[in-house]
């Protein structure tokens, strides 16, 4: 029946049946699910358009925030947000690395549409970006009277066609690159730990931290950049509070990311972990912890707080070739792979004045859900564009029941994945790989049940084909991808 739904809402559109099934499977995490009529959601009266907050924090593992039960790593301000909101225990990402996770988070697509389908290398690649031709969120609300503004880590292209300022934000502070040091190496009070990871120290042109239409380059060499990050974001806030235009500020810190570089002060918090590079990560997770604090004590302080629409989101999971994640947990580490680690993250909203629900949520949402989301709720009279891969996450958030039919796929040739309810497929179609894992079951995805369901992986290997078979070429090739060990499990890494 909802099948048939679809296909008529299609037609009404002058759309093809035959090319609506396809559009029905047509997305990195493609949703096959009917979004519930405005009237049939139980949203809160909102006197006015809500600020916009979307902090985006960098390769922090799902069982590395506390506001899910474990307490191995304190973020009591983090949790701040899920206390005035819901945590989702399922949030997914578009894919399980830096550019590809933050391009379906800012324009609502999924990256592969558009021919990204590998991680873009900024100063051996200058060139490569996000297509000029999509649209990011601060262009959307730009035109809809919003402030727009970023600050952090950038990561979607460092050539001039590609900076922030020509993709919608009025401003921007931060770096163009995909990593960068977080001080000067001889900065007094700062940890700098080594890990297996045989890389230099260096900054890079894409490293350097730049301001303004212009990328005037800014000497905050010794300056802790989280700190940095953090300062500028509550000036922001303190400057655009009590105008009567709403702000969209997308916060994009990179911490926790390599190089592992932390203040002695929160180093010193941590003396009873042994191992020094978990301490390092762990104490870089509190710093930020308490700079997001600031950032929400800056909303409280100007009494915006309630006004005021907040996501927060890592753009994958953790990197295990560093030696720092936490593998007590099926799902501590997995960046560049396709197992629950890379793609399922901490996923956080809050909107006091226009959202009832609270706590956790065991919805499955995708990141690619934060445009559409964000576009309903500041001009909720305006449809929504038929190009987004997204869905309005107002009826998970406010517990409405689930749809089974809802099937979540994406991955990075060679592989790809797919999840419906409880099961989760899993392909590396070069190496002629095919497993299904049962979720409820088996988080760790170790015991390949493919065998006993071959109804089910049927299905699922067939809505990955669809999906597959309608992307267009990458536009660079990947680096590699090649069998590597994650936690308790070998799979395959693509970048």
């Amino acid at each position: 029946m909802k099948l048939k739904i679809f296909i008529f809402r299609m037609m009404r559109y002058c759309v093809m049946p035959s090319i609506a099934l396809a559009l029905l499977f047509n997305a990195s995490l493609s949703f096959a699910q009917v979004v519930p009529p405005p009237a049939a959601r139980t949203v809160l009266p909102v006197q006015k358009r809500p600020n916009v907050l979307v902090i985006v924090v960098d390769d922090l593992a799902w069982p590395d925030v506390s506001t899910y039960g474990r307490k191995t790593v304190p973020t009591p301000n983090i949790d701040r947000i899920a206390n005035r909101g819901v945590a989702f225990t399922s949030g997914y990402v578009a894919a399980s690395v830096c550019s590809l996770s933050r391009a379906g988070l800012i324009t609502g697509r999924m990256p592969q549409r558009f021919g990204l389908q590998y991680n873009i290398d900024d100063d051996a690649n200058p060139d490569q970006g996000v297509p000029v031709t999509e649209t990011f969120l601060a262009a959307r609300l730009k035109e809809r009277g919003y402030r727009t503004a970023a600050i952090g880590k950038w990561h979607l292209g460092s050539a001039p066609q590609y900076y922030p300022t020509k993709r919608g934000f009025d401003e921007f502070y931060g770096f163009l690159g995909g990593e960068t040091m977080y001080a000067d190496l001889d900065t007094p009070g700062i940890v700098t730990t080594r890990t297996k990871r045989g890389k230099s120290y260096k900054r890079g042109t894409a490293g350097e931290t730049v301001t303004g239409p212009d990328a005037t380059p800014v000497d905050n060499h010794t300056r802790y950049l989280t700190e940095d990050f953090t300062d500028k974001a509550v000036e922001y806030i303190d400057r655009n509070a009590n105008d009567n235009q709403p702000f969209f500020l997308y916060l994009a810190y990179n911490a926790p990311h390599w190089p592992l570089q932390v203040e002695q002060r929160y180093y010193d918090r941590f003396a009873n972990i042994d191992d020094p590079v978990r301490r390092t990560l762990v104490a870089m997770i509190s710093e930020l912890d308490d700079g997001i604090g600031r950032v929400l004590d800056a909303l409280d302080n100007k009494g915006i707080r309630n006004d005021t629409m907040i996501v927060f989101v890592s753009d994958n999971g953790c990197p295990f070739q560093f030696g720092a994640c936490d593998c007590s947990h099926p799902w501590g580490a997995g960046k560049f792979t396709y197992v629950e680690g890379g793609v399922r993250v901490p996923f956080l909203f809050s909107w006091p004045n226009g959202l009832h629900a609270k706590g956790l949520n065991d919805t499955p949402v995708s990141t690619l859900d934060i445009v559409p989301t964000v576009l309903k709720a500041t001009s909720p009279n305006i449809p929504l564009p038929m190009a987004l891969d997204g869905q309005d996450m107002i009826a998970a958030l406010d517990r409405q029941p689930e749809d089974p039919s809802r099937t979540l796929v994406w991955g990075q040739a060679p592989v790809y994945a797919a999840r419906e309810g409880r099961w989760k497929l899993w392909q590396d179609v070069d190496r002629h790989e095919t497993e299904l894992y049962d979720l409820e079951t088996d988080a760790g995805e170790l015991h390949d049940v493919s065998a006993e369901h071959p109804d089910i992986t049927s299905r699922l290997a067939a809505q990955i084909d669809v999906w597959r078979n309608q992307l267009p070429p990458a536009m660079w090739s990947r680096r590699f991808a090649r069998q590597y060990p994650v936690c308790t499990k070998k799979t395959t890494w693509v970048y």
